[in-house]
């Protein structure tokens, strides 16, 4: 991916509701190897060149998340997602989403478990010629995936505008929101928008090195319990609630004996604060010893 928060769009849809050739050609062009993937019913742990005994042959981690993809949409062949919102950290590489979809299992009659998740994409830079040779030797760029779907290039923000990064914002190149004045952030390129640029002079390739999916208690419990389920863990929730409260109205007033440490007459954060230069943290501790 040249422009990772573009082009996930198509990689996830490639993955989620692709034919099996194009879920194999996304995990391939588009995962490292040992990559990995968590999600609350599975995890695959990071490997490579494993060695099946028996068979002898040699396995990444990578082909059992391809598996995982597969069996997910044997499962649900037709799955409805849209991808809400997509951040990217640039200092850590790390791609966040917000996706919701609607999974339905065709041999249960009835069975539909609208979910919502949060998607964590660990990033690992990569040059072209690295990004390709994932690519199953067949010498296409990143933007197969992208040329004919120039709507997946929308904003993130719901109103059909591209929003610039955080990063574009923060190093100048860009203004908090678009504007007629603006300079276009992309052209004739489908990967567009702002790229890393690398030391050589040419755009920073990203690959996923770990996929972790993220669901609330009762959004996983639609898989398992169906509405029913989540609706149980809802009630939960506002019981729980509602001991909080009684908590926090009879035992208050324990506060104010296991509040915050004092030092004198000055709370911890003070004395902290006031002992912020070098030798503060021995000054600090003298003076709770003495008090």
């Amino acid at each position: 991916m040249e422009h990772p928060v573009r082009d996930v769009r198509n990689v996830i849809r490639a993955l989620c509701q692709g034919s099996p050739q194009e879920q194999s050609d996304a995990v391939n062009r588009y995962f490292v190897p040992s990559a990995s993937f968590v999600h609350p019913f599975c995890r695959v742990p990071s490997f490579e060149g494993l060695r099946l005994p028996i068979i002898g042959a040699k396995i990444d981690s990578r082909t059992l998340v391809l598996a995982i993809f597969k069996w997910y949409k044997i499962l649900s062949p037709k799955i409805e997602l849209e991808i809400d919102s997509v951040v990217f950290d640039q200092r850590s590489n790390l791609l966040y989403l917000t996706i919701h979809q609607v999974f339905s299992i065709w041999f249960i009659p009835f069975y539909k478990a609208p979910v919502k998740l949060v998607t964590v994409l660990h990033l690992v830079p990569s040059n072209q010629r690295q990004n390709n040779g994932n690519s199953n030797g067949n010498g296409d760029n990143d933007d197969t995936l992208n040329h004919d779907q120039p709507n997946s290039y929308h904003h993130l923000n719901g109103t059909g505008e591209d929003e610039p990064s955080y990063a574009e914002v923060a190093a100048g190149e860009a203004h908090p929101s678009s504007s007629p004045s603006s300079p276009p952030r992309h052209g004739n390129n489908s990967s567009g928008g702002s790229r890393s640029q690398s030391s050589g002079g040419g755009s920073t390739q990203y690959l996923i090195k770990k996929q972790e999916d993220y669901y609330q208690v009762n959004e996983f419990l639609k898989f398992l319990l169906g509405m029913p389920g989540a609706y149980l863990w809802y009630g939960w929730q506002v019981l729980s609630t509602f001991f909080c409260i009684l908590g926090a109205f009879f035992l208050g007033p324990l506060t104010y004996f296991v509040g915050p440490y004092v030092v004198g007459s000055k709370t911890l954060p003070q004395v902290l604060q006031r002992n912020g230069s070098a030798g503060g943290s021995a000054a600090v501790n003298s003076r709770i010893k003495s008090a």
